[in-house]
């Protein structure tokens, strides 16, 4: 189960991820700041996302092993994730927190558990961290909600209280006199760790399973279907545009970079999944699939290929501040582009599908070779 129109939200998010790291200097960052450097907030909408997909793609599988699924979730990060990792011990082993136990956790996703690592090497890579964490606890989630047959309203508000006391803990901790900024353990830890990122997780399972039981009530046509779409973009983009408007409010800070946003993107989703209507009928192009497709390449690419180009390439071209950013982009899309059919791809159906066989015939002939 799969909705096409989501897809290409992916590739917006993943740009706009790209554009805060990278492009704070060039004239669209200036002109639509600050919500176009809201990349900390779309990696919450990723975290949001992943766990409403997981729910929608996994809910009407019965016969799925706890094997298949963890393999297909290895297939699904693991390949580019080791590439670029590599090539970012190559460029920063030896430099502060670069060393060999940040390369160590790094390699077994453990960096963001531990704050001094979570942005060693590449950078990007303290979300597959908590990824994995939300990988490894999903199959548990999915059984206790299946076999209990929690009713909707139940979960949803188990998530919105867990959601709460979530950012009450994280405002809280920003209140206190050792969060200072960035680098601090106390900013590490509000920003990067598993735990506080598991309410957008579970906000993303709940809206699938909405969707999942409920499925009647989406996939709307007509005008009434862009109105709950344009409602929530809209809102989306304005609270992103205006950032400071809650703090002010409510006279406490916010942890508008670590799942604040995360109900707001919930109920993105949900309206877009709710509609089918020319835009989301455009959005379904093969083009915008295969941008979406390809972000996770854009996303965990983005340090490697920018320090690459950084390097060898900037310089040479000698182009100014604007002109130099779009030329990385445009590489960074063309090498995501062969990442994702020369690499992700393969490297997905090897694992999925081959190496299981292969791991049958090795235990098979040890088998045989003890009788």
């Amino acid at each position: 189960m799969r909705i096409e129109a989501l897809t290409f939200f992916r590739f917006l998010a993943a740009t706009i991820v790209i554009i805060f790291h990278f492009g704070k200097s060039t004239d669209i960052a200036k002109s639509l700041n600050p919500f176009i450097l809201s990349g900390s907030q779309m990696v919450t909408f990723f975290f949001v996302l992943s766990g409403f997909v997981l729910m929608i793609s996994h809910y009407h599988k019965p016969t799925e092993t706890l094997q298949k699924f963890y393999l297909s979730r290895v297939a699904r990060i693991v390949p580019l994730y080791m590439i670029a990792l590599f090539i970012m011990v190559y460029f920063e082993f030896g430099r502060e927190n670069s060393n060999t136990m940040a390369m160590i956790l790094s390699i077994s996703f453990l960096q963001s558990w531990f704050p001094p690592y979570a942005l060693s090497y590449n950078i990007p890579g303290w979300s597959l961290s908590v990824e994995a964490f939300f990988y490894l606890t999903f199959p548990f989630i999915i059984f206790v909600i299946k076999h209990s047959k929690i009713q909707i309203a139940t979960l949803t508000i188990f998530s919105m209280l867990f959601y709460i006391f979530t950012q009450a803990i994280l405002s809280h901790y920003m209140s206190h006199k050792l969060y200072d900024s960035w680098p601090s353990i106390f900013h590490d830890t509000v920003h990067y760790s598993p735990l506080f990122h598991y309410c957008s997780f579970i906000l993303g399972v709940t809206g699938g399973y909405i969707y999942v039981q409920k499925k009647v009530y989406f996939n709307k046509k007509g005008f009434s279907s862009f109105l709950p779409m344009f409602f929530t973009l809209y809102l989306t983009y304005y609270f992103l545009q205006h950032p400071d408007f809650l703090t002010t409010l409510l006279g406490i800070p916010l942890a508008y970079k670590s799942s604040f946003y995360s109900f707001l993107f919930i109920l993105l989703i949900l309206s877009i999944a709710y509609s089918n209507n020319i835009i989301t009928k455009i959005l379904s192009f093969r083009l915008f699939v295969i941008l979406g497709e390809i972000s996770y390449a854009m996303y965990i690419l983005q340090q490697p290929i920018y320090v690459t180009y950084n390097k060898y390439i900037s310089d040479y071209l000698q182009l100014n501040t604007n002109n130099d950013f779009y030329t990385y982009f445009v590489l960074l899309l063309l090498i995501s582009i062969l990442a994702f059919y020369l690499i992700e791809k393969p490297a997905n159906y090897f694992i999925k599908n081959k190496l299981p066989l292969y791991y049958r015939k090795i235990t098979n002939k040890k088998i045989l070779s003890l009788h």
